[in-house]
């Protein structure tokens, strides 16, 4: 029987490295993608969240504490309100104070409509305002659970989660976020399965190569002499 033909060790490489090549080509091409779409959200003080939860609730007594807002003038703030300003003041001193000024409004569709406009207008979009912008939707998100759910704070409410679900990866879908590029599908598939194929190539010829070592001891070993034929004597 014949052995097996396999692939020259040239094109066995050649197709390795051009595999290699591709997956790199298509890694390097997804991370610059993630790394504007599909970014992880940032760790937060224990403070956010306890400020979230605490807004979540209505608070019924007349605003006492004074903060200053961005245009110099002074706000009063109810506690809970106070207690997630002075948060945010620890992770941007000047998202603070845009808390402060849209925290400090009454009336439920302004307040809503103020709260929106922190993370959308004074909130940069640029990776290194990340871990503001989550702690600005966290404090927002859990002021507006305390609205009154009307056709303008729910609006405001939709925009505001959905300004959160795009800037970072969450289950809540974001209808502007384009697509995985199609050159990370194009380079990467093809390069996967020709990597698992020299692999696979590799593999079946260190098998073979080894069965045939094992053979040839049997194949090389002597023939057993033939016993002398005694001449006989004359």
């Amino acid at each position: 029987m014949t052995a097996r033909r396999m692939p020259k060790r040239s094109t066995i490489l050649a197709i390795v490295v051009l595999s290699l090549v591709g997956l790199a080509v298509s890694g390097v091409t997804f991370q610059r993608y993630a790394a504007v779409w599909m970014r992880s959200p940032p760790r937060m003080p224990g403070c956010v969240l306890h400020a979230r939860r605490s807004l979540g609730h209505e608070e019924l007594v007349s605003p006492s504490v004074a903060h200053k807002a961005p245009n110099g003038e002074t706000v009063y703030l109810r506690k809970s309100e106070a207690r997630a300003v002075l948060c945010m003041d620890t992770v941007s001193p000047q998202q603070g104070e845009h808390l402060a000024a849209a925290l400090a409004e009454t009336e439920p569709e302004l307040r809503a409509l103020e709260l929106l406009k922190v993370l959308r207008d004074q909130v940069s979009r640029d990776p290194s305002a990340d871990r503001e912008a989550l702690a600005v939707y966290l404090i927002a998100s859990g002021a507006m659970r305390a609205l009154p759910e009307l056709p303008e704070t729910k609006a405001a409410i939709e925009e505001l989660q959905l300004l959160n679900a795009c800037r970072f990866s969450m289950r809540t879908p974001c209808p502007t976020r384009p697509p995985i590029p199609l050159l990370v599908w194009i380079a990467g598939v093809p390069s996967a399965l020709g990597l698992l194929f020299g692999i696979g190539v590799g593999v079946a010829a260190l098998v073979m190569r080894v069965q045939a070592r094992r053979r040839k001891p049997v194949a090389d070993a002597p023939a057993n002499d033939e016993p002398a034929n005694d001449e006989p004597s004359a």
